[in-house]
């Protein structure tokens, strides 16, 4: 029996057969980022609990695999998908959408969150308890796991609260001997044996509290200081910040993760929302410097969109915002995985086209209103740049003052949401995210060669919000998206290029732009294999995963086993 089939029998042993996809149609889902990168896999497992999980590894490991971990795949860099055929062993993906779990310790304060759990389900379980997570759902990432945010240093929209990070998880990593190790740094007592520690976080025989080596951060608890300070000539968060990595948080999936223990926070009471249009970008920046340096709290979201994105949205992403606000994010993931699935089986009938499900879905988008509430729609005709802001409901009278006052000597305007124009705004920026793929898979367009996309932290005080082209860099634009998450100074920008040029040569240009103002690149979505990793993100990696076997070429770096040179 060839090596790869001795694998595959051992894996089937462990999860089972149909928990092991090795056909073609059953591994597209898994194979393929969802805006960027392809690759092909041996096989994709499907562990069902925990021992599973580390079962798997030890096959994994035993046959000098690779292992790329992936949860939702809702990634927008390519760094849970393979990125091409030019790996020097054998790849297996582990996918942990069955390994959801959520555990509430320490009288609500703190989770631990296991790799499947998503963001939602984490909100849904603490909801009833009145408290809330680190981290809300964010446009570009509907079903995003709780781990795979640690992973990526993740974001989010929530001013107060920073990127996604904690000092506290259980991981499994590889040492340059090949040994395959159980790390329990949760600061919680759970037994000598992987076995052991995995018995007593599943069935949650644990008590809290007990290890003298509790000491940690769970959470970036000084980020909203660093906020406030919009005279810092650099950015408030960008991945590889050496501040933020440790252990998992900003791994990037060089090691396996088993839990996350994070902090919540007590929810709000009930929130606000002012929306705010303006045709003049400076406005805005004045805007952040003023309410960061006089809020006496920090808003909870302060989100902006360009007219460009909001148009595309609503043409080409309405199905998906309209699903959220029907079904609720938590349905999203599944159904991308279901159009996934038509996609292949459309793919096999040669007399329809390959995009004939995103045509159905733009039919219908074509064809139908688009659901905003009217005076969002009104500011849309009037104004090019869109800010929400969602403040606590006894910040509301405070912000309401201070825009009043400053929108008296400047050009634009805002008014008080109500609920129905509230959801609608953040529908919108939710579903922005997915505009321009669904754009690109709409027109046939390849979004490897044609969408370029980039994540990126502004200095906090720059006086600038939007990337300003050179005229034969904006000549090559088609159409271009750009929203963020405003206060934070974190940019999203997408850029479709028409037919005949180089993305490659064209996003380089760019980088040196964004580098000439200062900027940092990625600011949140992490580097997958679309961006070039800093030295220090590296050598917390090669720290992590020394013979370079849990997904090697992330950051565009080395393939090949310990780290050789491509």
């Amino acid at each position: 029996m060839s090596i790869p089939q001795e694998m595959l029998r051992h894996l089937a042993g462990v999860v089972g057969e149909k928990q092991l996809l090795t056909h073609a149609d059953d591994k597209a889902w898994y194979i393929k980022g969802f805006r960027v990168g392809r690759g092909e896999a041996l096989a994709v497992v499907l562990p069902q609990t925990l021992l599973q999980l580390w079962q798997t590894l030890q096959v994994c490991v035993a046959h000098d695999a690779i292992v790329l971990m992936q949860a939702s795949n809702t990634g927008v860099t390519g760094g849970s998908t393979p990125d091409g055929n030019d790996y020097d062993r054998d790849v297996v993906i582990i996918s942990t959408r069955q390994l959801k779990g959520v555990q509430v310790i320490d009288q609500a304060r703190q989770v631990i969150a296991f790799p499947g759990t998503t963001l939602t389900e984490l909100e849904q379980t603490l909801q009833p308890l009145g408290r809330e997570p680190h981290s809300v759902i964010g446009s570009s990432c509907i079903g995003a796991s709780v781990v795979g945010g640690i992973c990526n240093n993740s974001g989010g929209s929530l001013i107060r609260r920073g990127p996604a990070f904690t000092e506290k998880s259980l991981f499994a990593r590889i040492h340059d001997d090949g040994r395959l190790e159980m790390v329990n740094h949760l600061g919680i007592a759970l037994g000598e044996t992987p076995e052991a520690m995995l018995e007593a976080l599943t069935q949650q025989q644990y008590q809290t509290g007990e290890q003298p080596d509790w000491q940690g951060k769970i959470w970036a608890e000084d980020y909203a200081d660093r906020l406030r300070d919009v005279t810092a000539d650099s950015p408030a968060r960008f991945n590889g910040d050496l501040r933020y990595l440790h252990d998992s948080s900003g791994s990037a999936g060089k090691v396996v993760v088993f839990a996350v223990r994070l902090p919540t926070f007590e929810a709000s009471t009930g929130s606000d929302t002012f929306y705010i249009g303006t045709n003049d970008e400076n406005v805005l920046v004045e805007l952040r410097r003023y309410l960061l340096t006089r809020m006496s709290e920090l808003p909870l979201q302060a989100e902006y969109i360009h007219r460009n994105a909001f148009d595309l949205t609503v043409r080409y992403a309405k199905h998906m915002y309209l699903a959220i606000r029907k079904l609720g994010p938590q349905a999203i993931p599944q159904m991308m995985a279901n159009k996934a699935k038509w996609d292949v089986r459309i793919s096999h009938l040669k007399f329809l086209p390959r995009n004939f499900v995103d045509r159905m879905l733009q039919c219908f988008n074509q064809l139908t209103p688009s659901f905003i509430a009217p005076r969002i729609m009104d500011y849309r005709s009037e104004y090019q740049h869109h800010l929400m802001i969602k403040v606590e409901s006894q910040q509301s009278a405070e912000l309401h003052v201070l825009l009043q006052a400053f929108f008296a000597a400047h050009q634009g305007g805002f008014f008080h949401c109500d609920a129905r124009e509230a959801a609608d705004a953040f529908l919108v920026r939710f579903g922005v995210g997915g505009c321009t793929i669904s754009y690109c898979d709409t027109l046939g367009y390849n979004p490897n060669e044609r969408l370029v996309a980039f994540d990126v932290a502004l200095r906090r005080n720059d006086d600038a919000w939007r990337l300003t082209l050179p005229d034969h860099l904006a000549a090559q634009v088609q159409v271009d998206s750009c929203c963020g998450h405003f206060f934070c100074f974190v940019n999203h920008q997408d850029y479709v290029l028409k037919p005949g040029y180089d993305a490659k040569a064209f996003k380089e240009e760019v980088k040196r732009y964004l580098e000439q103002r200062g900027a940092k690149y990625p600011a949140e979505h992490n580097v997958g294999h679309l961006y070039q990793a800093s030295c220090e993100h590296v050598d917390h990696w090669k720290q992590l995963d020394p013979t370079n076997s849990c997904n090697p070429g992330i950051g565009k770096t080395s393939k090949k086993k310990f780290w050789r040179e491509m």
